[in-house]
C-alpha cells in the first residue's frame, strides 16, 4: 500500500495530489452543508447565534467588529492591489495568475451562490450588526479565504526555511478564523454559512491553483522530451 502511494505521488506530484485532495474536500464539505441547508436541518446554527448573542459584551463586540473589517471588500481590493503589482513587479506571473483568479473568483461564486439559496440573516431585537444581502455561503469567509489564504500560500511556497512556512501559514490561517468567527459574534451570519464559505474558498483556490499546475506541466513537457 505505503509503494503504491509513493508511486502515486511521484507521478502526480505532491503538490497536484493536495489540490485535488482539498478540492475534493472542500467541494463534499459544501455539498453537504447545502443539503442540511435545503431539507432544514438549522438547528445547530440557531442554537449557535442564540448563544454567542447572549454572550457579547462590548468589549469583544468592538474587536470583532474591527477584525470583520479586514474581510471588507474596502480592504480586500487594496490588498489584491497592491500584492498584485508586487507580484507583477517580481515577474512572478503563475501567482499573480492565483491570486486574481481566486479573488475574482470567489466572490463572483460566492454573489451567484447568495442569490441561488436566497437564505435570510440572523435575525435578533438587538442586533450587533446588520447586513442587507442573504447569507449563505458567508462572502467574508470565502473571499478571505481566497486573498489570505493565497497570500500565505504564495509566501510560504517563497520561503526556504520550514518553520517560516509554517508561521506564514499559521498567521493567515489566524487571520482568515478570525474574520469567520467574527461574522458569527456579530450575528451576521450561521455557522453552517461561515463554513460553507471556508468550504467554496478552499475548492475555489484548489482548482485554480491545480489547473494552473496542470498548464504549466503541459508547457513544460515539450521541452523535456527534445
Amino acid at each position: 500500500m505505503a509503494t503504491r502511494v509513493t508511486r502515486l505521488v511521484s507521478v502526480i506530484g505532491l503538490e497536484l495530489l493536495a489540490g485535488l485532495a482539498a478540492l475534493t474536500a472542500g467541494a463534499w464539505i459544501f455539498g453537504w452543508l447545502a443539503e442540511d441547508l435545503a431539507e432544514g436541518d438549522t438547528r445547530v446554527d440557531s442554537r449557535v447565534a442564540e448563544w454567542l448573542h447572549d454572550h457579547a459584551t462590548p468589549g469583544w463586540t468592538t474587536l470583532f467588529e474591527n477584525v470583520t473589517r479586514l474581510g471588507n471588500l474596502t480592504v480586500l481590493i487594496p490588498v489584491v492591489v497592491l500584492a498584485a503589482l508586487v507580484l507583477a513587479r517580481k515577474r512572478w506571473i503563475t501567482e499573480l495568475q492565483l491570486l486574481l483568479l481566486a479573488a475574482i473568483g470567489a466572490e463572483i461564486l460566492t454573489v451567484g451562490l447568495k442569490l441561488g439559496f436566497e437564505r435570510e440573516r440572523p435575525l435578533f431585537a438587538d442586533p450587533l450588526a446588520t447586513e442587507s444581502t442573504y447569507s449563505f455561503p458567508s462572502g467574508h469567509a470565502s473571499v478571505s479565504l481566497a486573498v489570505y489564504g493565497t497570500l500565505g500560500f504564495i509566501a510560504a511556497r517563497h520561503v526556504a526555511a520550514r518553520r517560516a512556512q509554517i508561521a506564514v501559514l499559521g498567521i493567515a490561517a489566524t487571520f482568515v478564523l478570525l474574520i469567520g468567527f467574527s461574522r458569527l459574534y456579530l450575528g451576521v451570519h450561521f455557522l453552517s454559512d461561515v463554513i460553507a464559505g471556508f468550504s467554496l474558498g478552499v475548492a475555489w483556490v484548489a482548482l485554480c491553483a491545480v489547473l494552473l499546475h496542470l498548464r504549466l506541466r503541459l508547457r513544460e513537457r515539450p521541452q523535456t522530451s527534445r
